[in-house]
């Protein structure tokens, strides 16, 4: 597992069956128009959304401004902005074959609205793409806003973001022109929030109610600003699927050794740190992705990648987000968060696409968790299991997703801030049979229908739309009012999140999300009972789980 690039989770794009509460009074005026403090931007006509596509939101990041935080955007034609193009993607490599693509000048976004503009108060969702730091984009194709933009009335905000080497280098010679190092693409996520405060309502949308949203590395992205100052009050709910950033992170000891290693990859060796920077920024994009880690962050597979990710950086990062989640210090903003029943299949089937003996089993433990393995083992004998492999799947999704879910839940509902936590439970056979695989919800989320390279094609069919329809009308009210509860007694109350108490009462509520939708209590009880105490790395990251 440990060496696995965690490759993202997916999405599709949602049909919603409910009609948009308060409907927003819409504008009358030239399609797909709208009037910025910063000029007209004109973008698509989408049927019953608009699309416009390739918003600067910060300046180029090249030149000088590679690894540097990110800047004001320069200012747009005299004649306003024509947002009719998909923004390239940002530099990284490609995930089948290691080939280098994308550019450096990415910093752009994309925003569906509907069809015609709301005149104000939408509900806006800005959301996060997954891809492990590493890979995707603003236009990854499955979570594509234009039906949940035209079938719910919400505007969807969808950023780029720096990735790998040029987002998350932590290299002390970069320290000496700011504060820290390492978040460079974790400080982009914030400067769309920005933009989105400052100029959504001109697309009719709401700046003081945005829901934050993402799904794997974008919901961990989620969990880190719900925990970092600087990003306070840019949004107001929040949505982490399969994601929490409640594991332990990089912190800059790690990402020290791993700057100097790729700045010597690159023969930048110099010891003063403006020369060295100089060389740095001097390289190609090529020559930077192709740089080599140290064998610590090695990830053995055909490309050799480095796992490039954010870092504890005692500034936009103060602390392990896991003691900032246990001392409160986070944003108490109502949040959604949940699992999928079979996550950790996803990174077992990658790293053993073959069976799993009870060795390898026992290996694979001991080499991911140390001297917690046997303990582990014991919990998770294989004879409880349909085989070894799925003893090890079982161990990867419980640690890292569905207990780490429960424990975030607990953590948010004791400061008494609004939490509702689920556990998507729908198998989608033509996708992936009998599994409820990483990143298979997101197609409930926003309506797409499946597709290559993560999945199968595969039409969405009636019964699918079924539940598509019940989990959008949930995402959409909360995004609205920080509550995914309806006034229609016929659709399935889904209860706040409450920890049992010690005299017995209240219970570990959530909702089921499979056909019918139910209420669910005590989320894997046992297991994630035994997970309670541990705090780990990744399971599926370059560096052992029981790594300290």
């Amino acid at each position: 597992m440990r060496r696995v690039v965690h490759v993202v989770a997916l999405a599709v794009i949602l049909t919603v069956a409910t009609a948009w509460e308060d409907r927003i009074i819409e504008a009358q005026g030239p399609p797909c128009l709208a009037s910025t403090t910063s000029g007209d931007v004109q973008g698509l006509v989408r049927g019953g959304s608009c699309a416009f596509l390739g918003i600067p939101f910060a300046a180029p990041p090249v030149g000088i401004l590679r690894w540097k935080a990110p800047q004001p955007p320069e200012p747009w034609p005299a004649g306003g902005l024509v947002a009719t193009t998909a923004p390239l993607t940002c530099a990284q490599l490609n995930v089948a074959n290691g080939v280098p693509q994308g550019v450096e000048d990415c910093l752009k976004l994309n925003v569906w609205t509907p069809n015609p503009l709301p005149v104000s108060g939408a509900p806006v969702i800005v959301w996060l793409h997954p891809g492990a730091f590493s890979n995707a984009s603003a236009n990854f194709a499955p979570q594509n806003g234009e039906a949940l933009a035209a079938l719910t009335g919400a505007i969807i905000v969808e950023p780029n973001y720096r990735l790998g080497p040029f987002g998350f280098l932590g290299h002390a010679a970069l320290s000496t022109e700011g504060k820290v190092a390492g978040n460079y693409g974790f400080l982009d996520q914030r400067a769309a929030l920005v933009w989105v405060r400052n100029h959504i309502a001109a697309f009719g949308g709401n700046p003081d109610n945005v829901t934050l949203g993402g799904q794997s590395a974008g919901a961990h992205s989620v969990g880190l600003h719900l925990v970092s100052p600087g990003s306070q009050g840019l949004f107001h709910r929040a949505i982490l699927q399969s994601g929490y950033a409640s594991v332990r992170w990089r912190s800059q000891v790690d990402a020290q050794p791993q700057g100097d290693q790729f700045a010597a990859a690159l023969g930048c060796t110099q010891t003063d740190p403006a020369p060295l920077l100089a060389c740095l920024r001097l390289k190609s994009r090529d020559q930077v992705l192709l740089a080599h880690p140290p064998p610590l962050f090695e990830q053995l597979l055909e490309t050799g990648r480095p796992q490039w990710t954010p870092i504890v950086d005692g500034v936009d990062i103060p602390d392990q987000p896991r003691y900032l989640l246990e001392a409160g210090a986070f944003a108490h903003v109502p949040v959604v968060l949940g699992a999928n029943r079979d996550e950790g299949w996803t990174f077992t089937q990658r790293s053993f696409p073959s069976a799993v003996t009870l060795d390898q089993y026992s290996a694979t433990l001991d080499s991911e968790f140390g001297s917690d393995a046997a303990a582990i083992l014991a919990a998770y004998p294989a004879t409880d299991f349909a085989s070894p492999k799925d003893a090890l799947a079982a161990v990867a999704g419980d640690a890292e997703y569905v207990c780490e879910a429960r424990r975030v839940a607990r953590l948010i509902e004791r400061t008494g801030t609004p939490v509702f936590l689920y556990l998507f439970e729908h198998e989608v056979d033509p996708v992936s049979l009998d599994r409820v695989v990483h990143g298979l919800e997101v197609n409930f989320v926003f309506g797409n229908n499946y597709g290559p390279p993560l999945f199968p094609a595969y039409t969405l069919g009636a019964t699918d739309l079924e539940l598509f329809h019940g989990i959008a009308g949930y995402w959409t009210r909360f995004a609205r009012k920080g509550n995914p509860n309806s006034d229609d007694l016929t659709v399935v109350h889904w209860p706040a999140f409450s920890r049992p108490q010690s005299d017995g009462r209240g219970v570990d509520k959530y909702l089921a999300l499979d056909l019918p939708i139910r209420e669910g209590l005590r989320l894997n009880e046992t297991r994630c009972d035994f997970w309670e105490p541990g705090f780990y790395r990744s399971t599926t990251g370059s560096v052992p789980a029981g790594t300290p």
